[in-house]
C-alpha cells in the first residue's frame, strides 16, 4: 500500500481540491491511503477531510500547537500504514494517474526515491483542471517544472543528475517507509518554511554514500500547484538563518555551494562535478607547496590564530593557534570539507585565513564568496598559488594563473598585494581597507 502524507496549516480550499483529485485516481482506493496532518490550523480542516471520507481511505491527525511542516510530515508517517510513502502538500492537485506512477510494482527494484513533476498553472490551466488534465502541448512555457530540461540539453542533464538531491521537493516525492525511518525522517528543528526537504534528500544522498542513482525524476508523475496567496519576500527572508544552519550541520562543500548567497541550483548542479574533478587533480599533484613551507615563507607569528584550508594542512608541524580544514584527511565532525565560500565560523574568529590552491579552481562568483567569507571570519586572507600546479582548461575548468589580473579585480575593494613570491609559489594577501591586519609578517 502507498500512504499519501499531506501536512497542512489552513489552506482548506486547496486541500479540498487536492483530496478531490486523489479521489479520482486510476487505481482503486484499496491501493492507497491518505493521511492529513492538521498543524493546528485556524480553519476547519477536519470538515474538509470528513467530506471525502466516503471516497478515500482517510486518516486525520491534528497537532494541538503549530509545530512546522517537518513535524507534521513525521506525524503523518507515524500514523500511516503503507510500505511506501508519497509526500505531498495541501496545494498539490494530483493528475489522475499520480498514485499509479508512484506505486512500486512487484519485482521492480526501481530507484529508492522518485521525484514527481509539478506544474505552476496559469489561471486558464487551473480552470481547465476542473474538467480534465490539460495536454502537455496546451501548457504555456512558464508553467513547466524548473527541473525540466530540453532534449538538446541531454549532456547537461547528466551533470544535473549528479546533484539530484538538490531537486527533491516534498510536494510530490515518494520513497519506502524503511528508507524514511533509516534517515530519521524530517529534522524538526526546521519550523519555518523552506529547505527542510533539501535537508531530507541530502541525508538520503549521504545515506547511500553520496550516490545519486537512488533518485529519479519522473515527469509523468504529475501534480499541479494550486494557486494561493504567497508573501515571497517574507518567506525568503525567514529562510536566511537556515542556510548557515545547514553549513554548520553538515560542514561539507556540497551544502556550502548550495547555500552561499549567490546560489542558483542549476549553476551549482553543473559546477560541483567539475570542482570534485579538480579537487582530485590537486590531491596527488607533486607540485603542491606544503603548508609548513608556506608558514615559514609568510612568517605567521606563533601568537596568531589561523585557519588553513587545503590538502594535508593538518599534518603540518608548525606551532601556533591553528585550525585546519584538511581535504587530504578523512571527512568527519572534526575535519570539515569546505572550500571557504561559506563557513560556519563566527565573525572575527581568526587573525588570518590561509587558502592553499583550492581557491584557484573556483568560478569568479564562488571565489568572490570565498574572499568575502574569509574577511568576515579573519582580519587577513592569504591565497597561495603553487606555481608548478597548472591545468589546461581543456582538461576541466582550469585554475587561476594570472595573479596580476586577479589583483586588478579585487584591488578596488580590498587591500591586495603579492605578499611573497619565489620559484615555487606566490602568496596574495587580502585585507579589508583600513582594517590593518598585521598577522602575516
Amino acid at each position: 500500500m502507498l500512504s499519501v502524507i499531506i501536512p497542512t496549516y489552513n489552506q482548506a480550499e486547496c486541500l479540498e481540491l487536492t483530496l478531490g483529485s486523489l479521489a479520482r485516481q486510476t487505481v482503486g482506493r484499496d491501493r492507497f491511503e491518505v493521511v492529513v496532518v492538521d498543524d493546528a490550523s485556524v480553519q476547519d480542516v477536519h470538515a474538509v477531510v470528513r467530506r471525502h471520507e466516503a471516497e478515500l481511505q482517510l486518516r486525520y491527525v491534528r497537532h494541538d500547537v503549530n509545530r512546522g511542516r517537518s513535524a507534521a510530515r513525521n506525524s503523518g508517517a507515524a500514523a500511516s500504514r503503507g510500505d511506501r510513502l508519497l509526500l505531498m502538500d495541501a496545494d498539490s492537485y494530483a493528475a489522475p494517474d499520480l498514485v499509479e506512477r508512484h506505486l512500486r510494482r512487484p519485482g521492480d527494484p526501481g530507484p529508492e526515491v522518485v521525484f514527481g513533476r509539478r506544474i505552476e498553472p496559469s489561471w486558464g490551466t487551473f480552470a481547465a483542471l476542473r474538467q480534465a488534465v490539460p495536454d502537455e502541448s496546451g501548457l504555456l512555457p512558464m508553467e513547466g517544472d524548473h527541473r525540466d530540461l530540453p532534449p538538446s540539453d541531454a549532456g547537461v542533464f547528466d551533470v544535473y543528475r549528479r546533484t539530484a538531491w538538490m531537486f527533491g521537493f516534498t510536494h510530490n516525492l515518494s520513497l519506502s517507509r524503511e528508507l524514511y525511518l533509516a534517515v530519521g525522517g524530517f529534522d524538526e528543528s526546521f519550523v519555518q518554511w523552506g529547505y527542510e526537504d533539501t535537508d531530507f534528500t541530502y541525508r538520503i544522498y549521504r545515506y547511500f554514500g553520496r550516490e545519486n542513482s537512488c533518485f529519479r525524476y519522473d515527469p509523468t508523475a504529475l501534480c499541479f500547484h494550486a494557486p494561493h496567496f504567497r508573501d515571497w519576500t517574507t518567506e525568503w527572508e525567514k529562510t536566511k538563518p537556515v542556510l548557515p544552519f545547514l553549513v554548520d550541520k553538515y560542514r561539507h562543500y556540497d551544502i556550502e555551494f548550495f547555500t552561499h548567497p549567490s546560489d542558483n541550483h542549476r549553476r551549482v548542479a553543473r559546477t560541483l562535478p567539475y570542482y570534485e574533478d579538480c579537487r582530485e587533480f590537486l590531491r596527488g599533484h607533486p607540485g603542491r607547496v606544503a603548508a609548513d613551507r608556506v608558514h615559514k615563507a609568510v612568517g605567521l607569528p606563533d601568537s596568531a590564530s589561523s585557519l588553513w584550508i587545503g590538502f594535508d594542512v593538518g599534518a603540518a608541524g608548525f606551532a601556533g593557534r591553528m585550525t585546519t580544514i584538511d581535504h587530504g584527511a578523512e571527512f568527519g565532525p572534526d575535519n570539515p570539507h569546505l572550500f571557504g565560500a561559506r563557513t560556519h565560523y563566527q565573525d572575527g574568529s581568526f587573525d588570518c585565513a590561509v587558502h592553499l590552491d583550492l581557491w584557484r579552481m573556483l568560478t569568479p562568483i564562488d571565489l568572490s564568496a570565498l574572499i568575502m567569507d574569509s574577511l568576515r571570519i579573519a582580519d587577513t586572507a592569504l591565497l597561495v598559488q603553487s606555481k608548478h600546479v597548472r591545468r589546461d582548461p581543456g582538461d576541466g575548468i582550469g585554475m587561476i594563473d594570472d595573479l596580476g589580473y586577479f589583483l586588478s579585480l579585487v584591488a578596488p575593494r580590498y587591500e591586495a598585494a603579492i605578499w611573497y613570491d619565489d620559484e615555487e609559489m606566490a602568496v596574495v594577501r587580502l585585507a579589508r581597507r583600513g582594517a590593518g591586519g598585521g598577522a602575516a609578517r
